[in-house]
């Protein structure tokens, strides 16, 4: 599914590949902004100015607003796939994956590529017009980072009970609490917590056990 997004990086036919740099060098300070300052203040001329070039050039490769998002989700999605599947390759051959896989979710969760994904996320619930540019591309992040676990994650974990519901579990609390920000009082222990929880989820025979009790159970109520 990611293949339906376009890809920036990519020089069009008839293209020099200094014009996809530039376009690369907008999406890069376009998602920087985003990050820092939120969708609602994402505007074509600040974009420009972060990224050092004049509105008229800015223009000539993002003519409008709507254009200069439909892009920059794009981008944003394409670089997280793309980050995530190089941190999981980077570990795959460790004795210590399985503890490895989950801090990785938590470093990556504090980058500036999560920042913007969760603020468009965010954005999309109450804009309709950002929302059907930005479903579709988090579909096919969802169904990006499925793949790439399935192929990169060694086999001995891909093939136990619970696989996907622990992924699902990692990945959605960790970026809960994180776009949340809703950890405050006592913060540095309460993380801790989590992050000892995640890794026992996944690592200890009782977190597997208590995964393939809620796979279990969610099968009753399915019948």
């Amino acid at each position: 599914m990611l293949d339906s997004l376009p890809d920036a990086t990519r020089a069009r036919d008839g293209e020099f590949s200094k014009s996809a740099r530039t376009r690369v060098r907008i999406l890069d300070a376009a998602l920087r902004l985003l990050a820092r300052d939120g969708y609602q203040q994402l505007a074509i001329s600040g974009v420009a100015a972060a990224a050092g070039l004049s509105r008229a050039a800015m223009i000539y490769h993002f003519p409008t607003r709507r254009a200069l998002v439909e892009a920059l989700v794009a981008h944003v999605t394409r670089l997280r796939v793309a980050r995530y599947e190089a941190g999981v390759a980077a570990i795959r051959h460790r004795p210590d994956f399985a503890e490895r896989a989950v801090e990785l979710a938590w470093e990556q969760a504090q980058d500036e590529a999560f920042a913007a994904f969760a603020e468009l996320a965010q954005a999309a619930r109450t804009d309709p017009e950002l929302g059907a540019i930005f479903r579709p591309a988090m579909a096919a992040f969802d169904s990006a980072r499925r793949e790439a676990a399935a192929r990169i994650f060694p086999d001995e974990l891909r093939g136990v009970t619970g696989f996907d519901l622990a992924r699902d579990v990692v990945r959605f609390l960790v970026e809960g609490v994180t776009q949340q920000q809703g950890v405050v009082y006592d913060r540095d222990s309460r993380l801790a917590a989590l992050r000892a929880f995640t890794r026992l989820l996944v690592t200890s025979a009782e977190g597997r056990a208590l995964l393939e009790r809620a796979l279990a159970e969610a099968g009753k109520g399915a019948c």
